[in-house]
């Protein structure tokens, strides 16, 4: 009986495995427009303050951070001490005395060295063949739309997922809001992550 048990649970676990392998042929998404990348500290916090008060925003201008970082990295470090959580940041001059990790900004700076355009895939509408050009306006971002309840956390942190051109899997990222009601990045190691190959 013990043994009929045990296999039964196996099974079981192996099935919920399966169930929860996800590609993004099928899954629905939800899609998120930025207009414009800033260029500025000020045009950034306009969008900021527009998006940053729902999780899929506030991962949307962490993601912005990361293509202006690619370009600019001073204009980008001040962008992406603005989008991560305050706990992840240390002192120095990236905004109102914070600033990244070095750690965190070199392994942002690795994954650019390896591929030029490894955050342009996290927009929406890039295409391999183009080598993930950005559009010049309406860049999109994808989020998976009600996304299973191993991804929901609390009321403070929250996963969310996001399409990657370059993989069949969205990544993740884990948000958590402020005190001023803004959703920053909590962790972010997925978006990091080399793409399978080909």
């Amino acid at each position: 009986m013990k043994q009929h048990l045990l296999i039964f649970a196996v099974f079981v676990f192996v099935a919920c495995l399966n169930s929860t392998k996800m590609n993004a042929q099928t899954l629905e998404f939800t899609p998120l427009v930025v207009k414009k990348i800033p260029k500025d500290v000020d045009e950034f916090l306009v969008m900021r303050d527009e998006l940053g008060q729902t999780p899929n925003g506030g991962a949307a201008c962490f993601l912005i951070a990361l293509l202006v970082y690619a370009n600019n990295n001073d204009l980008g470090n001040k962008l992406l001490t603005m989008t991560i959580d305050r706990d992840l940041l240390v002192q120095g001059d990236g905004y109102n005395g914070f600033q990244p990790k070095l750690s965190d900004t070199a392994a942002i700076r690795a994954s650019i060295a390896s591929k030029s355009f490894f955050f342009n895939t996290y927009v929406g509408n890039t295409y391999a063949p183009q080598n993930y050009q950005l559009p010049s306006e309406n860049l999109t971002f994808d989020f998976v739309r009600n996304p299973p309840a191993m991804y929901k956390e609390t009321s403070e942190i929250y996963r969310l997922l996001v399409r990657c051109n370059a993989d069949a899997k969205p990544r993740m990222l884990k948000m958590r809001k402020d005190y001023k009601g803004f959703w920053k990045v909590y962790e972010w190691n997925g978006i990091l992550a080399e793409f399978p190959k080909k």
